[in-house]
């Protein structure tokens, strides 16, 4: 009896541990030929808000010789284009928590897409890079 209690002592302790170790910033491979459409409530793009948009972004294919980065399309709810460009040498990159990511690898972050405190999406665009 004592012996099945210091194991599940033990085992519990361990799962305890482990848990607490995993303090890391989440860590994610760029994703290649998807398109991803997110309805955000509020987004800032180039110091200038604008609510309930569609933000559609586009990655090439890994494979792809002639096209490249990322392609971004805002649209407003009537269906009007508010913003499209590519991101060239940009790459897409989307985290477990539904959060999205434009940006040069470790350098620069030009989109971010996130949920707010309510839980509705919200995004930022800056072509020359998030600070």
């Amino acid at each position: 009896m004592k012996k099945l209690f210091l194991l599940l002592l033990i085992t519990i302790l361990s799962n305890n541990i482990i848990a607490q170790t995993n303090n890391e910033p989440e860590r994610v491979k760029p994703t290649f030929g998807v398109t991803v459409e997110r309805e955000c409530s509020l987004v800032m793009i180039d110091k200038q808000m604008y609510g309930n948009v569609v933000i559609e972004l586009k990655a090439a294919d890994i494979g792809d010789m002639f096209t490249e980065g990322v392609k971004v399309t805002v649209t407003d709810g009537e269906g009007k284009k508010i913003y499209k460009k590519r991101f060239s040498k940009s790459l897409l990159y989307a985290f477990s928590d539904g959060r999205i990511q434009v940006g040069k690898g470790n350098a620069i972050t030009q989109i971010q897409i996130y949920k707010n405190s309510q839980g509705r999406w919200e995004g930022e665009i800056k072509e020359k890079g998030i600070y």
